[in-house]
């Protein structure tokens, strides 16, 4: 074999080995494993119960309390950790009481947004219809959690101020 030869072999190795290195970086760049809080809720959760208490603000009526659990509740969050987006639904029925009748007033909430995971016990969805909406976490087992958040409205009634409890479980 002749030192031309050697050499030409030589380069050839050598940049085999460049592109064997450099598609290995490539392949090694791909996203981390998601952890925390953002590896727990990726995916769909459906909503199985939604606890409810506040008030009912009106000019007219005064203050009326609420509390209680929503009936006929149903509805789902979607969490894409990776991208850090979210879309929910949450429907529920809660009943207030008026000069002796029980009134039942739709609670309806829904839409999509940005989510920022800011520890194991909290994140906040910023939606673009409600603005940034935190959720703090309990009662989280291997497959469920309570996510309780501050929910407001105007209605035909009043301004609603609630802490609502969303009960979520994994699909």
């Amino acid at each position: 074999m002749s030192m031309k030869n050697i050499g030409i072999i030589a380069v050839l190795v050598l940049s085999l080995a460049f592109v064997a290195c450099r598609k290995k970086d490539d392949g090694s760049s791909s996203q981390a494993p998601l952890t925390g809080l953002a590896a727990f809720l990726n995916g769909e959760f459906e909503v199985t119960q939604a606890n409810y208490n506040g008030s009912l603000q009106s000019g007219v009526l005064g203050t009326i309390p609420l509390a209680g659990t929503g009936t006929n509740t149903s509805g789902s969050y979607n969490f894409a950790a990776r991208n850090k987006t979210v879309d929910y639904q949450v429907s529920s029925t809660m009943e207030i009481n008026l000069f002796g009748q029980t009134l039942p007033v739709p609670i309806n909430v829904g839409g999509d947004g940005d989510v920022t995971y800011t520890s194991d016990t909290q994140f906040i969805i910023d939606d673009p219809s409600y603005g940034p909406m935190t959720y703090n976490i309990s009662n989280k087992t291997e497959t469920s959690l309570i996510a309780t958040t501050r929910y407001q409205n105007d209605t035909t009634f009043g301004t609603v101020d609630l802490l609502l409890d969303v009960y979520l479980t994994k699909k």
